[in-house]
């Protein structure tokens, strides 16, 4: 992929969380990254003021994919797996991150603290994890302590209670605020064993613990209490949804999701190591749901077939089919132990092919939609028309000048209904001065098509009406070809109503709006790049000076001169003495002769 292309692909990419990544032109993973929002975050490597480093990252990425998660904080643990497994070029790695981290508790602490640690020590404290990353053990940690109130400052307890007044936390409600004197170490602990009950995944013993307490304090009429324990309630269970891991799936585990829109399917593939995603795979393919329904067992038998190595334990589909126990049986010959293909319908498998189906199904509507819509305008434009083959290539020309100054044409090329803009033209009319579109119309079709190598397309379109259609055959006539062209006629509003061919007959475009709108962005394009390529000679004309026409007469003494007299009427009224002020004689000389026609 080209920046362009790749800039366009990262603007298609749906407002959700996800993971995304870069591949060079070896398929090298070269840079991985998490989104809440994966549009808007991608779509910003692509402004102007890139970092040096991200520029020379965009240099050398040639595709963008992605995978869709739950919530940002999935893709965070998604983020990093990858990149410790990958290890991509442009990420920054930590040094330290050795090993898979833990969350180490000291109990025997009058106020025990959180600590990240590389590795389990037979010291008598808890250890909890491991997490697949130092970046997910911390993103735990403050993910707990935000749910339950709890410190994450670097005050130590209870050395600093009542030294200096509640930090920001406190005053924000982000922590109840254990320094200040009137907390005891009683409330701490209580707070951080249930904070222990999130690391050991007991979110619903918790859950039910906050709601008595709120009750009862509801009971004894401590609204203030009873309010604080709601909120603390609905923190943990947000925290308890936001949270789901798969690491009750053991062993190897894929899911294998599918999702078909009206011209294009696509499948994905998650798969899960040790409770932990490590690879994702997504294709999409022109299929009808029901074409892609038959081929979803040669998917995956072709998926598996191909690499052995990667056939897993178990793999989750969304719905069984005819031969699938034949298709067990293959994959356990080829792998020598048997692989279960599930059908789940709830709890956590059934979370994880969802993954799947929802990354697939965003697939599918990233390539087809634009796809669809641009399949559907080339086939009623076909058809509109009368032609029997998809028109493949369209090129059309459209002219631009000031009261016949300036004149030039540009050509435009569509591609399955797409710009293809490595074959745009832009011609400087030569053969004549003046205003005649005809004329200018006929000389930028003779000189594109005489090009080496040139070759008609399947349709060419004039910006005009039947006059323009006609010099465009007379033109090619000449050249000794002949093609399907037709002039693009535009209405009142200065919009394409119709096409016409060169005979007059026209062809309305209301009874088809994808081929309106095909249309329309072809004649839009075709005099956008006329129009500009216009400006750019009128704005480069305007920026010359008479004196650029004086034989010895350069830059620095047309400079000169234009700085003594201020314009070039003041210097076309100088005589030579004055002249000769600012020139050598000869020089002046020259100059009063240009403007006063002596030779």
């Amino acid at each position: 992929m080209t920046e362009e292309e790749l800039k366009e692909k990262a603007l298609s990419l749906p407002l959700l969380p996800g993971v995304y990544f870069y591949r060079d032109s070896a398929g090298t993973i070269i840079y991985i990254g998490k989104a809440k929002l994966l549009k808007n975050r991608v779509s910003q490597y692509f402004h102007s003021n890139r970092a040096p480093k991200t520029e020379l990252m965009i240099r050398h990425a040639r595709s963008l994919e992605y995978v869709v998660t739950a919530d940002e904080f999935e893709a965070l643990v998604l983020e990093c797996t990858l990149i410790k497994q990958y290890k991509p070029r442009y990420n920054i790695l930590l040094k330290d991150d050795k090993g898979y981290p833990f969350i180490r508790v000291d109990r025997s602490r009058l106020y025990p603290r959180f600590e990240v640690v590389n590795k389990k020590m037979p010291d008598g404290a808890d250890y909890f994890g491991p997490y697949g990353g130092r970046n997910i053990a911390f993103g735990v940690i403050e993910a707990v302590s935000s749910a339950l109130a709890l410190p994450v400052c670097s005050r130590e307890f209870p050395r600093d209670i009542g030294k200096n007044r509640p930090c920001l936390h406190y005053q924000t409600g982000r922590c109840y605020g254990p320094c200040r004197p009137e907390e005891s170490a009683l409330h701490y602990r209580e707070l951080f064993e249930k904070a222990l009950f999130i690391l050991d995944n007991k979110y619903v013993e918790l859950m039910n613990s906050l709601k008595a307490e709120m009750e009862a304090a509801a009971e004894e009429l401590n609204f203030e209490k009873a309010a604080a324990l709601r909120d603390r309630y609905r923190a943990v269970s947000a925290l308890s949804e936001r949270q789901k891991v798969f690491t009750d799936l053991k062993g190897d585990v894929d899911a294998f999701g599918w999702h078909s829109g009206q011209v294009r399917s696509a499948f994905s593939v998650i798969s899960l190591h040790g409770g932990v995603i490590c690879r994702t795979r997504t294709e999409s393919a022109k299929l009808t749901p029901e074409e892609f329904r038959e081929a979803v067992p040669e998917y995956i038998k072709q998926f598996y077939s191909s690499s052995p190595e990667l056939i897993p334990d178990k793999i989750l589909l969304s719905s069984d089919f005819e031969d699938s126990g034949l298709i067990a049986r293959l994959f356990a010959g080829l792998r020598g132990k048997p692989t279960e293909l599930a059908f789940p319908k709830r709890g956590v498998p059934r979370r994880l092919l969802s993954m799947a189906e929802e990354n697939a199904k965003r697939e599918v509507e990233r390539t087809t939609e634009r796809a669809e819509l641009d399949d559907r305008a080339v086939a009623e434009l076909s058809k509109l028309c009368g032609f029997s083959d998809s028109l493949r290539v369209i090129e059309a020309f459209d002219i631009s000048n000031t009261s016949g100054s300036e004149c030039v044409a540009s050509m435009v090329r569509f591609t399955n209904g797409r710009p293809d803009k490595n074959f745009y033209r832009r011609f400087k009319i030569k053969s004549f001065s003046g205003q005649d579109d005809y004329r200018a119309m006929a000389e930028a079709v003779s000189r594109r098509y005489s090009e080496k190598n040139a070759e008609l397309p399947d349709l060419l379109l004039a910006d005009g009406g039947a006059a323009h259609a006609a010099a465009v055959t007379r033109a090619l006539s000449k050249l000794g070809l002949s093609g399907n062209v037709l002039g693009m006629v535009k209405d009142d509003r200065h919009r394409t109503r119709a096409l016409v061919n060169a005979e007059g007959q026209e062809l309305s475009l209301a009874s088809s709006p994808p081929a309106f709108s095909l249309v329309t962005a072809i004649q839009d394009e075709a005099h956008r790049f006329a129009i500009t390529y216009h400006r750019h000679r009128r704005a480069k004309k305007l920026t010359s000076s008479a004196l650029d026409e004086v034989p010895g007469i350069g830059p620095k003494r047309k400079a000169a001169l234009l700085k003594a007299f201020g314009s070039v009427k003041a210097i076309k009224a100088a005589d030579i003495a004055a002249l000769s002020e600012i020139l050598p004689s000869s020089a002046a000389e020259e100059v009063f002769n240009h403007f006063h026609g002596k030779q």
